[in-house]
């Protein structure tokens, strides 16, 4: 039996207050208040759209929001990120996965009303950008072996990597925590520097001291975590290059499109 994906959100629709306005067979345009901590209800437009088995969202016309802004997760066809298809794919297919839908809907819809007044994503847990998310799931994989605090620094971006020297394993990776070395693993050999070092793992957790070695997987999930956080910020990189020359919408502080607007107009527009 085939499932109404469409229907199905319509049914839910009232438990979050959204009026539907229209119903196409694959396409739902609704009203729906978004609640928000001073006791307003702000009022948004929303097409709700099935393509391929997903749903996907766009303001009905960019009124509230942006019609494009990578950096509040609105794609260029103006419709929103409200997940990672390869991981969480947003399939409408029972009632509880039609409220999820909603319930993540309304989630997004107050992080954007937050972004306007901030000037920044405020939700530190969101995905990365395009493929980067790949290697963000392999990061956050390799981050939970490691233990809470390497979840933590990961979930607030606080990771980066630098690459430094070179010798027979050629150039090393430093991992680091707001500027703070963690440990640095050989990039050609993918191998951690120094496995008789105390395990990263034990730093401040008052255990028994292990080296790294013999500490569980924690040498190779060190290795794998430098590797993802490298590749991340590799396909970011790329991510925002795709984008070079595309308008900003002038709302996030540091916006890549922002800073990159900034640096043509101090070079006299050439």
């Amino acid at each position: 039996m085939k499932v109404d994906s469409i229907q199905l959100l319509a049914e839910i629709a009232d438990d979050f207050g959204a009026a539907v306005l229209q119903r196409l067979p694959h396409r739902l345009d609704v009203t729906i208040p978004v609640p928000m901590p001073d006791g307003r209800s702000l009022i948004y437009n929303i097409t709700a759209e099935l393509t391929g088995g997903t749903i996907s969202a766009r303001e009905s016309a960019p009124i509230r929001l942006p019609a494009f802004c990578p950096d509040r997760h609105i794609n260029e066809n103006s419709t929103f990120c409200l997940g990672w298809a390869r991981v969480d794919p947003l399939e409408v297919i029972s009632q509880d996965s039609a409220w999820s839908w909603w319930a993540r809907l309304l989630k997004f819809l107050r992080l954007q009303e937050r972004a306007g007044r901030l000037g920044r994503w405020p939700d530190h847990r969101a995905w990365a950008h395009g493929d980067a998310a790949v290697h963000q799931l392999r990061a956050e994989k390799a981050a939970d072996r490691l233990g809470p605090a390497y979840v933590e620094h990961l979930a607030r971006n606080r990771l980066s990597v630098t690459r430094r020297g070179s010798g027979a394993h050629g150039p090393g990776l430093r991992i680091m925590a707001d500027g703070t070395w963690l440990y640095s693993i050989w990039e050609k050999a993918a191998r951690a520097v120094n496995l008789r070092r105390r395990c990263i793992c034990e730093a401040g957790t008052g255990h028994q001291p292990k080296v790294l070695s013999s500490c569980g997987d924690h040498a190779e999930a060190a290795v794998e975590l430098a590797l993802a956080v490298r590749d991340r910020e590799r396909e970011e990189q790329r991510f925002w290059a795709d984008f070079e020359g595309k308008p900003c919408c002038g709302t996030m502080k540091d916006c890549p499109l922002r800073r990159g607007a900034k640096e043509h107009k101090k070079e006299g527009g050439k």
